[in-house]
């Protein structure tokens, strides 16, 4: 696999993992019963900009390889309209 599948692969796990941890901690509130609310709200928010950072990296992936198509589709253009 080259390097961006092995990103991509990454960072749509730390989204996963993110986005059910979240649900775990709200779904079962006996895992953090010692905790202060306080305490669950932060972690939840550490979790969810986690997760908006994995976000992020995939839409700027995604927008590069767009970026990366479209110019290919212009030399291709220029190669047919040269011919």
């Amino acid at each position: 696999m080259n390097k961006k599948r092995i990103v991509k692969v990454a960072l749509a796990a730390i989204l996963l993992i993110s986005v059910s941890s979240v649900l775990v901690i709200n779904a079962y509130p006996d895992l953090t019963l010692g905790w202060t609310l306080e305490s669950k709200s932060v972690l939840k928010q550490y979790i969810k900009v986690i997760g908006f950072l994995s976000v992020m990296g995939l839409v700027y992936l995604f927008v590069e390889g767009l970026k990366i198509a479209k110019q290919e589709n212009e030399e291709g253009e220029k190669e047919v309209d040269d011919a």
